[in-house]
């Protein structure tokens, strides 16, 4: 960059690139943390509502965890689940 006075005018390229790759990885990270989701988020995602994607879960056997009195779906196999059988379901309006 170009200094005037006290101020940096402009960025280099090289630390801009850096900063891309900074958060590619944050994301990637944030994606890999989701292990669980309980039932209402997993619904959201999904496009649906709570009460529709418990039917769902029933139906295709999705696999769910109980972690004290909350349920939650494997990021794994929500995403296996969306994969495989979500094509095969029409969206459905919350």
């Amino acid at each position: 960059g170009i200094r005037i006075g006290c101020q940096l005018i402009g960025t280099p390229v090289a630390k801009n690139v850096d900063q891309e790759d900074t958060v590619s990885v944050q994301t990637d990270q944030r994606k890999t943390r989701r292990n669980f989701l309980d039932i209402p988020t997993a619904a959201f995602e999904a496009g649906y509502s709570s009460r529709h994607f418990r039917r769902i879960i029933e139906e295709d056997r999705i696999p769910i965890v109980q972690i004290g009195r909350k349920f939650f779906i494997l990021g794994r196999d929500f995403n296996n689940w969306e994969t495989s059988k979500r094509a095969k379901r029409p969206m459905h309006a919350m």
